[in-house]
This record gives structure tokens, C-alpha cells and sequence, in this order.
């Protein structure tokens, strides 16, 4: 009897926080860990509408999720959370950030006590779109944290296909056309590669940015049209 391939990707029991996960690519990325056995600890703001649906989203995954509140301008509050995962968790194992303001600098400030948070061979991992300054900041980051055994590296793409909630559907449809893959990418293409970056297969993967958009960039990049 040939036995059934395991298709999982080697992240069961892993601990994971994302920061803005309770919606959009952050949602997507929390979906595809917990699929994956981990546990994800979202971060939220006051007052976030979408907590209460994405914990009912990840409810029955493999894994499980918690969400906390974060500002993650409050140098204090993000070491504080750090070291609290650390003494209830044991440890940190992935940091993903979910680039929801163009603003990279706070990770700059907390690159020592995520280090530390995170164990040998953790990862971070930022998630954004491509207009995002996310080279400079992913380089900084990589170059500080290899010391640590840690590989950053970030995911972005041109745009999302958020289905009905996209904002401007005339637009989506128009670049699903041109896209050589005959579509515009989805959250959960992004977190695909996020998580793939998080297997220790991808240990050795440092300080790049991975365009996930199905070549989409490649025709604007060389002015061809589909």
C-alpha cells in the first residue's frame, strides 16, 4: 500500500506573530500558517472590526491562533509583547509583518529583542505591495539579524484581486487581462510564498525581496503587452 505524501510544510507547532493579522494579506498569511499546524498570534488595534471574523476564519485549522493589540510605533509595547510570547510560548519562531503603512522603521528599533525572541533559525518575513521601500529596510534587517541565524526577507506584489472588496473592480479586471497568468493575484498567493520563506528549506534564502504577481511586473519592467 503506497502511503498517503505528506504536503505539509514542516511548520506544526511552530509559533508564529503577525502583525495586522486579522485581515488582508496578514489574514491570508495567519490562514496558511494555521493550515499548516502553527500557532499564529495576531496583532490588532483598538477598536479593529475584523478580530472577531478572523478568529472564527482560523477556527478548526491544524493550528491555532490568539490575537493580542500592538501598536507597533510603541517601541515599549512591541519589546513587551515580545518577551511576554517568549515566556508563555517559549519561544518565538516567525515574525511576519504585514506592511499595512509604507513606514518600515519600527522594525528597525526592535531588531535586537526580536532577534532574541526569535530561536536559532528563526525567520521574519515582511508581506506588502511593490510601492512599498521595502529593499533598503529588508537589507538592514538581514544584514543585523544573520548574526542570529535569522533570515529576513520580504514578499510584495502590484496589486490584490480582493474579490467583492475590491476598490476598483474596472482596474483588477483590466490587469487580469494584461497579467501573462491571466489573472491579478490573491492574498493567498502572497502567503503562500510567506510561508514557503518560513520552511527551513528556505534557511539559506537572505535579504531578498520576491515579486509574487505572475509576471505581471516582468511586462511593465520591459514595456511588452500581452
Amino acid at each position: 500500500m503506497i502511503e498517503p505524501v505528506n504536503t505539509r510544510l514542516g511548520l506544526d507547532g511552530k509559533i508564529a506573530l503577525v502583525t495586522s493579522g486579522t485581515h488582508g494579506l496578514g489574514l491570508a498569511v495567519a490562514g496558511k500558517l494555521c493550515d499548516n499546524g502553527a500557532h499564529v498570534i495576531l496583532t490588532t488595534s483598538p477598536g479593529d472590526v475584523d478580530a472577531e471574523r478572523a478568529m472564527l476564519v482560523l477556527g478548526g485549522k491544524p493550528g491555532s491562533a490568539s490575537v493580542v493589540p500592538l501598536n507597533l510605533h510603541d517601541e515599549h509595547a512591541v519589546r513587551s509583547l515580545l518577551e511576554r510570547v517568549k515566556l508563555e510560548r517559549g519561544r518565538l519562531d516567525l515574525f511576519v509583518h504585514h506592511a499595512v503603512s509604507p513606514d518600515l522603521t519600527p522594525l528597525l528599533n526592535v531588531v535586537e529583542p526580536l532577534a532574541k525572541a526569535l530561536v536559532d533559525g528563526g525567520r521574519v518575513v515582511v508581506a506588502g505591495y511593490t510601492v512599498t521601500p521595502v529593499h533598503g529596510v529588508i537589507r538592514t534587517l538581514a544584514l543585523e539579524m544573520a548574526w542570529y541565524r535569522v533570515a529576513v526577507n520580504a514578499v510584495v506584489t502590484t496589486v490584490i484581486d480582493n474579490g467583492p472588496m475590491n476598490i476598483d473592480p474596472e482596474l483588477v479586471d483590466r490587469l487580469a487581462i494584461k497579467s501573462p497568468s491571466g489573472r491579478v493575484t490573491v492574498p493567498e498567493d502572497v502567503a503562500n510564498a510567506v510561508a514557503l520563506l518560513c520552511t527551513e528549506e528556505a534557511a539559506w534564502i537572505q535579504g531578498q525581496v520576491i515579486t509574487v504577481d505572475g509576471g505581471l511586473e516582468l511586462l511593465e519592467r520591459w514595456g511588452e503587452t500581452r
